[in-house]
Order: structure tokens, then C-alpha cells, then sequence
């Protein structure tokens, strides 16, 4: 039978390192992982998951929450996140709160006791529930940014004024933005930002939404589109913003001559490109690589470090989202 000291010998480390490589991944280099897991690869050791987490403590898996596992939003941070945590020796556990806190709330405390820490993309919880979960497990949340408790987000901000100046400079004074999905925090700053921008430039915002973010959601909204009176919008994303395009042109509307089509998330990440659609790209996958690297160093302190850490030591990275001009 191999044994842990017949990886570490064929790794050439200590038996204390290739412990940690399976017990407490976050605290060895890539490197050294990466020998030590392709020695027991070779050697067809297989660790047991029971015994390491009694004698380590560590249970080699991470939580991620997501409001929405259908959102395509959402699919490059996922894969982002567990590229990185599983160079590391970490496994991920995806679970999908469906946007209701009271479920958040359930999933946290199933996973508590089962993962080494959990990152909250776009929580829904409170900011009292938040810091609850803080004090017991280390937590990253995505686009929500707390006291204490670190986080990464996307700044949209200046990439939807520049979005509403380029309507402006091409003539569209009175345009409509369509929000969703339902429950989302993110959504009342969004429309403040646009509604912001447009006053500016003497122009009018109108909201419709919120909208589940697909495209079905984007063809449903066109009978309030034509109804409100505007010759643009900014739509939740590029899929909402493809249902509204398909719909107008079966109605007979040239797009963009009659209606100009805009989205918040062109979802690049995941490959989706649509014609004619001036849109803000946000950097998901950059979001999942600097998140995960977060946890992962969290969860090589101690939980006594992590209590007794004053809430000036979080981190608050905010990464930028652009505006992407359609040529065609």
C-alpha cells in the first residue's frame, strides 16, 4: 500500500510538506503542490479525505454562492474561482441561493463546518448576517463591499456614463434602461449612474425591470420599449439586450436606425459576441482570480488571526469595467 511517506520521498520533500499539500493546500507554494500531486499520481496515492480533515483540520473545499446559477453572468467567475483554488489541492462546492437571502442563510450554515472558507458572489444577506458569517469563517463576497470583511467588485460607474455620453453625442435624448434580475443590489446604483449621466447631458432615463437576465426577458420588454417613447436603450446584458433586437426586428423596427440596442455586461468572457451592440465589458474572470487568491491566503491564517484582525486590514479591491463601441 503507498504511503504518504513513499509521495514524499518520491517528491523529494518532507513528509510534513506532502501533509500540507493534501491537508492544508493554501499554505504551499504551486510548485511544491504540483511535484507532490504528480508523485502520487505516479504512485497511485489517494487521500483520504476523513483522515485529513480529523488530522489537519482542513477540509480541502471551498464554498461558492451564487444568486443565480443560469445567469451567464456568473459562469466565468465560477470557473475562474475553481481553476485557481484547484492548483492549489482545493475542490469547490457551487451551491445557487436563487437570490433569496433566507436560503443564502441556509446554505451558509450547511456548509459551515464542511468548507475551509466560502466566497459570496453578490450576496443577498444583510450586512449584520454578513459580519455574522466573518467572525466564523473566512468570506470573500463579490460585489458587495462591507466593513471587514474583504471583497472584490466591479466599478460600472464610469463605464455607464460613458455609455450615456455616447448616446447623448449620437443624438438619443430620451432612453429607457432595463434592469433585472429581480433582487439585485447592484441594480438601484446602476440606474442612479445612468439617470446621472443623462440629466447631465440634458437628456431623460426611464426604468423598466426588473428582468430576468436572458433573452425572453429582453423580447418581453419591447411592447413597454415602444410604449415609453425612446430611440435607445441600456439593457441588464448582452443576452436581455439580443431578445429586445430579434423582437423589434420581427415587429419591423430597423435596428439600430429606429432603436439602438445597448447592454451593461457583453459577456465576453464567456465567448458571447453579438453584432451591433455597444456594451460595457466587465473582467468576471480577472473578479474569480483575485477573489479566489484572496481566500485562499485567508484561510492560511489562523482562525484566531482572523478574529482578531481590525476591520482597516480587509481588502476592497474594485476592478474597472470599459465601454466597448460597436464598429459595425
Amino acid at each position: 500500500m503507498v504511503t504518504l511517506a513513499d509521495v514524499a520521498r518520491s517528491a523529494g520533500v518532507s513528509l510534513a510538506t506532502a501533509s500540507r499539500v493534501f491537508g492544508k493546500p493554501a499554505m504551499v507554494g504551486p510548485d511544491t503542490t504540483a511535484k507532490v500531486r504528480n508523485a502520487a499520481a505516479a504512485l497511485g496515492y489517494v487521500a483520504n479525505p476523513t483522515a485529513r480533515a480529523l488530522a489537519t483540520g482542513s477540509s480541502g473545499l471551498l464554498g461558492l454562492v451564487v444568486p443565480d446559477l443560469s445567469s451567464p453572468y456568473f459562469a466565468p467567475l465560477i470557473s475562474a474561482i475553481q481553476t485557481e483554488i484547484e492548483g492549489r489541492g482545493f475542490e469547490l462546492i457551487v451551491s445557487d441561493s436563487r437570490g433569496v437571502p433566507e436560503t443564502e442563510h441556509e446554505i451558509v450554515q450547511r456548509l459551515q463546518g464542511r468548507v475551509d472558507g466560502l466566497i459570496l458572489a453578490s450576496p443577498r444577506n444583510t450586512d449584520s448576517g454578513l459580519i455574522s458569517i466573518a467572525r466564523r469563517l473566512p468570506i470573500v463576497t463579490v460585489n458587495r463591499e462591507l466593513p471587514g470583511i474583504d471583497s472584490v467588485s466591479i466599478d460600472v460607474s464610469d463605464g455607464l456614463a460613458d455609455l450615456c455620453r455616447f448616446l447623448l453625442d449620437h443624438g438619443h435624448q430620451r432612453i429607457a434602461y432595463i434592469g433585472g434580475p429581480p433582487g439585485s443590489l447592484a441594480d438601484d446604483g446602476r440606474f442612479q449612474s445612468v439617470e446621472a449621466a443623462m440629466e447631465a447631458g440634458n437628456g431623460t432615463a426611464l426604468r423598466i425591470g426588473p428582468v430576468q437576465p436572458n433573452a425572453q426577458a429582453g423580447a418581453e420588454t419591447l411592447s413597454a420599449i415602444q410604449l415609453s417613447n425612446v430611440s435607445a436603450v441600456i439593457a441588464y446584458n448582452a443576452l436581455v439586450a439580443h431578445g429586445l433586437m430579434l423582437a423589434a426586428v420581427s415587429e419591423g423596427l430597423n435596428v439600430p436606425r429606429d432603436l439602438t440596442v445597448t447592454a451593461v455586461d457583453d459577456l465576453i468572457d464567456i465567448g458571447l459576441s453579438l453584432p451591433s451592440v455597444t456594451a460595457i465589458t466587465q473582467p468576471m474572470t480577472e473578479v474569480g482570480q483575485k477573489s479566489a487568491g484572496i481566500i485562499l491566503a485567508l484561510i492560511s491564517g489562523s482562525h484566531e488571526e482572523l478574529q482578531q484582525r481590525p476591520p482597516h486590514q480587509a481588502q476592497h479591491l474594485v476592478l474597472s469595467a470599459s465601454l466597448s463601441v460597436n464598429k459595425s
